[in-house]
């Protein structure tokens, strides 16, 4: 694989899923810390329900408050990726932690001393740090008093946040993504945006508003950011993966079409720096009432970034009629089941080819760098004497490296990096359990935050140790070699 620039092999977390001491050293909650184990984590959040997610209750469990314990390991977990041989580590910043109810003028100390302690264990292995501004967190404050993203006063109050981290990292950060899977605002408006809903409101416009509100605020970083220091690089992130018709029936791929304009949507803009022609229409459609002025429209267009990165973990797929049709998981929503496809371990269908069809129809669409920030196998481990015999693990990340390859020597992807998520066992955000693996580094902690915490190397450790080491060769070789 012949690229230009140093390819980027790693791994990648968030402050809200590994770190934990969601209240030490003066930091405050944010919405993630009130995701409790149960199914109502993904489900749309309403303001006066008796059982509103914001009232805590003791006999609940709320995963993201323990996390993986990144904040007391760091180090370790650090020297164990440098074994591995990644060059890359991509994490987040937690807002709460530098600003814990997000109004404060000064920031916490404490807060921006941890990640300079991050970033000096990083530069001591010589690891790219790809640094998020905002992984589906918000201090819970601006959620009880804003609404979270859909109040234009947040924008402020965001900007402020991110040019206090720029101004004390940009010289040792050059990768930036403001924000995480902006699309999935529009699926799980809690986790992607601090919002909750009125019973009797237009809650479709909320969502959307606070998308705006999110891609403004985005445009005034990457303006802001370029001040701090002009090579510092700034990328779109969305949730990806390329939407199949369920049949070659017209209406059926005209659905698909629809789908993927609304899920590419927030990346356009962007890349672009305008809304798409559909979306007025759309707007009409929908009735949404969105208030968007001539001055964001002008900020939209004279900030976008420079690169575009993206989750892949699986395809959707989609018909003019679902009703009937077998569904499935995937990343945030349900999909109709690819019969294509096969059933897997995984809760998500696998398709490896269909990372390279996203790598190509993303590059075709934006003619901007591509960086696969979030790709992995999330499911159950067996841990026995002290090991984790990962097969199913080792195929993915074999099939998906595979065909990021060839779209990179084959397809002339201009492609920067491939990153696996929670490479370091964390609790998902779907489900909130840490017994949804996604590592190559086994954490001995169960759903209830029991265990030591200690960490061990899985089988899948070894193989992407192989991987990196050989530039993504080693994936080609035949059993026996």
């Amino acid at each position: 694989m012949q690229q230009e620039r140093r390819f980027l092999w790693g791994g990648a977390i968030s402050a809200a899923q590994a770190e934990g001491h969601y209240v030490t050293e003066g930091r405050l909650p944010s919405n993630f810390d009130f995701l409790p184990l149960d199914d109502r984590r993904l489900k749309a959040v309403y303001k006066n329900q008796a059982d509103s997610i914001l009232q805590e209750e003791p006999e609940r469990i709320y995963p993201g408050r323990f996390g993986n314990n990144f904040y007391e390991q760091y180090q370790q977990d650090i020297q164990l990726l440098h074994e591995l041989g990644v060059n890359s580590f991509r994490f987040s910043i937690s807002w709460s932690r530098i600003f814990p109810t997000g109004e404060e003028s000064e920031p916490n100390s404490a807060g921006l001393d941890f990640y300079d302690r991050v970033l000096t264990e990083l530069e001591k292995y010589d690891m790219e740090p790809v640094v998020t501004l905002s992984h589906f967190e918000i201090p819970i404050h601006l959620v009880e008093k804003y609404n979270g993203w859909e109040n234009l006063e947040v924008v402020d109050l965001f900007v402020h946040y991110a040019k206090t981290v720029m101004t004390a990292f940009g010289h040792r950060v050059k990768l930036w993504i403001p924000f995480n899977e902006m699309n999935m605002v529009l699926h799980i408006p809690f986790i992607g945006g601090g919002v909750l809903f009125d019973t009797d409101k237009d809650n479709l416009s909320v969502q959307f508003q606070a998308g705006h509100h999110q891609l403004l605020a985005n445009a005034r970083v990457i303006e802001a950011g370029r001040k701090i220091n002009s090579e510092m690089q700034f990328g779109a992130m969305l949730a990806a993966g390329k939407t199949y018709a369920y049949t070659c029936n017209p209406n059926d791929v005209f659905a698909a079409l629809q789908q993927e304009k609304e899920n590419l949507l927030f990346s356009d803009v962007q890349v672009f720096g305008e809304y798409p022609t559909f979306f007025q229409a759309y707007m009409k459609k929908k009735r949404l009432q969105l208030r968007i002025s001539e001055t964001d429209l002008e900020i939209l267009r004279k900030n976008t970034v420079d690169f575009v990165s993206f989750s892949y973990y699986s395809s959707a797929c989609t018909a003019a009629e679902e009703s009937g049709k077998e569904r499935v998981a995937t990343n945030g929503y349900t999909t109709i089941r690819n019969p294509y496809l096969p059933k897997s371990k995984s809760v998500w269908q696998n398709d490896p080819l269909g990372l390279r069809i996203t790598l190509n129809q993303l590059y075709d669409r934006y003619k901007k760098p591509l960086f696969i920030v979030e790709n992995g196998i999330g499911t159950q481990d067996t841990f026995s004497d002290e090991q984790v015999h990962d097969d199913y693990r080792i195929v993915y990340i074999q099939e998906h490296v595979k065909n990021l390859l060839l779209a990179v020597d084959e397809d002339g992807i201009d492609l920067m990096g491939y990153l696996i998520w929670g490479i370091i066992d964390l609790p998902s955000v779907s489900e909130g359990r840490i017994s949804k693996r996604y590592g190559v580094v086994y954490v001995d902690q169960d759903d209830e935050n029991k265990g030591t915490q200690k960490r061990y190397k899985k089988d899948s450790f070894y193989f992407y140790q192989k991987v990196i080491a050989s530039n993504g060769q080693y994936v080609f070789k035949k059993e026996g070699e």
